[in-house]
């Protein structure tokens, strides 16, 4: 494989997640009545955290905006379904706050490879945007 002049600035992404932000400037809050998918509620007080989608909405903004990426909400679109597709799913269940140790231990061991995912994905709709 040939490394381009890009090449080293890539992999030092992938090396140093941490130097990302942890936020996706892009998504905005919900208000209302809007439930984000990420936390869903059941009749008896558990939530379902979707780990995947999660890490998608605190990276993907930041990783765009960093390859210059277009940021429609078509490849925002394209980029979250690739991602989605292509993560394990990891569901966490919990009950109350004190279990949000839970979420942020599942987050941690996904992180590395949701950001090469994402990385990827961002990548290809950067080259072949379908719009």
């Amino acid at each position: 494989m040939a490394h381009t002049a890009k090449t080293k600035k890539v992999l030092g992404l992938l090396d140093a997640p941490e130097a990302l932000p942890a936020h996706n400037p892009l998504i905005q809050e919900p208000t209302g009545e809007n439930i984000p998918v990420v936390f869903v509620k059941s009749e008896i007080g558990t939530q379902f955290v979707n780990i995947p989608f999660l890490l998608i909405n605190e990276q993907l903004g930041s990783i765009m905006e960093r390859f210059n990426c277009c940021t429609c909400d078509k490849c925002i679109a394209e980029v979250t379904v690739g991602c989605l597709s292509k993560l394990p799913q990891n569901i966490v269940r919990i009950k109350r706050a004190a279990d949000e140790e839970l979420v942020n231990k599942a987050a941690a061991d996904m992180r590395n490879e949701a950001i090469r995912i994402i990385t990827k994905e961002v990548m290809f709709i950067k080259s072949n945007p379908r719009h």
